[in-house]
């Protein structure tokens, strides 16, 4: 049972996600893929923070507008979405950067 409403979750928040997508690219949902890195759609700055905020408004999960601009996959993004965190994570995949709760990077460690 939770498995199952895990995946209809999923599955909800991937169809989301690739209609977004879509449609602040204006290309099909089809051409869309979930197992290839999100990067290579051209995605710019502007539109990965638009997705950024579009994502913690649905989620809660704070994910950088970095992340939709690397290597990460649509599916990995969508499994951080619904666990809705990101903020943190973010940052330990490398980006460098700080988040938005006020996160900095690796001073002290």
């Amino acid at each position: 049972m939770t498995t199952r409403t895990h995946d209809r979750a999923a599955e909800s928040t991937g169809a989301w996600l690739i209609s977004l997508i879509s449609e602040l690219l204006g290309i099909d949902r089809e051409l869309i893929p979930t197992d290839r890195p999100i990067g290579e759609l051209g995605i710019d700055s502007l539109t990965a923070a638009q997705l950024s905020v579009e994502v913690e408004e649905r989620t809660g999960a704070n994910i950088p507008l970095q992340r939709f601009l690397g290597d990460e996959t649509l599916a990995e993004l969508v499994t951080v979405a619904e666990r809705g965190e990101a903020g943190t994570h973010g940052d330990k995949q490398g980006t460098g950067k700080g988040t938005s709760n006020g996160e900095a990077s690796g001073a002290g460690t």
